[in-house]
């Protein structure tokens, strides 16, 4: 087994076979007992527990890609202390997933992650990023062909396009359909930019696939520009901004010096643009801001109603001033 674990590594470990093991012992129950002891009520002189920036430190150094610690360890090691005896007795019947998912949930990017079987986890992050992706973890759809950014929000506003709060249990799947974009809600929190990063990192270290998570920072990125973009999600039940952080920038940030392989909603891209680029869009894009602004619809109706009835007298006046021509 101990040769199994070092090929979860890509580069050769230089160390003796029982320091080898006991590193991958002592990492791995330390991340059991940490996943056990969180889901209890915990213990008030605990600082590793009851400190909030411990967590949060903790949390940021769990999910680095350098830190991984192979997946198959940890599951190995939480079978062989797992007390067969708990029966239903809480926490202590929950299994490993369950366990990773409660001690990670409140600081996921995701409203609703969910434990996902569709794949077989190498490491944390990797359990991570599936939970996060949901039923989107089996679609592989995708245009090979090039793609051209987005408007932001606030300019597809404009342009008729209507945002939408999709599922929660469903992060990257963006639905556009009839001019209705559904994206579903994004938590930003303390621990959102680490996170964010650590997954695209790890995209893209990966064999070149679909780089779902980094498609999805791409799309963020085109959407939100500045705080007004911000503001129309937020309102729109989109986005849950709790760390207060500057999200623009946020993310500018990610995705820059990224390379994105097989952009996978190129597909809506080509839509978004195609509405956003019509004739008829742009035509109309003056009237759906008088319309939208109600200052500036009572002072269109006012001057529509004044001119029609200045026409009207000004015919009436004609009328009954009209002689017939002897």
């Amino acid at each position: 087994m101990e040769q199994d674990y070092r090929n979860c590594y890509e580069e050769h470990i230089d160390m003796l076979s029982d320091e080898f093991v006991e590193m991958l012992v002592v990492d791995g129950c330390f991340i059991i007992e940490l996943f056990r002891k969180s889901a209890q009520v915990p213990i008030v002189d605990d600082p590793v527990i009851h400190k909030s920036w411990m967590r949060t430190t903790l949390i940021n150094d769990l999910l680095l890609p350098e830190n991984q610690l192979p997946w198959m360890v940890v599951e190995c090691l939480f079978n062989l202390t797992q007390d067969t005896t708990a029966g239903n007795n809480y926490p202590l019947s929950l299994s490993l997933p369950v366990l990773t998912l409660r001690y990670f949930k409140e600081s996921t990017l995701g409203m609703d992650p969910k434990v996902n079987g569709t794949f077989v986890n190498k490491h944390l992050l990797d359990f991570i990023k599936n939970s996060l992706l949901g039923s989107y973890a089996v679609k592989n759809e995708f245009d090979r062909s090039s793609w051209s950014p987005i408007p932001s929000a606030t300019n597809l506003k404009k342009a008729g396009v209507i945002f939408r709060c999709g599922k929660k249990d469903d992060m990257l799947n963006i639905i556009y359909k009839n001019n209705v974009m559904k994206i579903p809600p994004i938590r930003i929190h303390v621990n959102g930019e680490s996170l964010f990063r650590n997954v695209i990192a790890y995209e893209q270290c990966e064999p070149i696939g679909i780089s779902k998570f980094t498609s999805y920072a791409v799309v963020l990125e085109n959407l939100i520009k500045c705080e007004d973009d911000v503001e129309l999600l937020t309102e729109s039940g989109i986005i849950v901004n709790s760390s207060g952080c500057d999200i623009p920038l946020l993310m500018s940030n990610l995705t820059s010096d990224v390379r994105v392989y097989n952009f996978s909603y190129s597909k809506l891209y080509k839509k978004v643009n195609a509405h956003y680029l019509h004739p008829f869009t742009r035509f109309l894009a003056p009237y759906r801001r008088i319309v939208e602004d109600p200052l500036s619809f009572f002072n269109f109706a006012y001057a529509v109603v004044a001119v029609t009835l200045f026409t009207f007298i000004q015919t009436i006046i004609s009328i009954l001033t009209y002689q017939r021509p002897v």
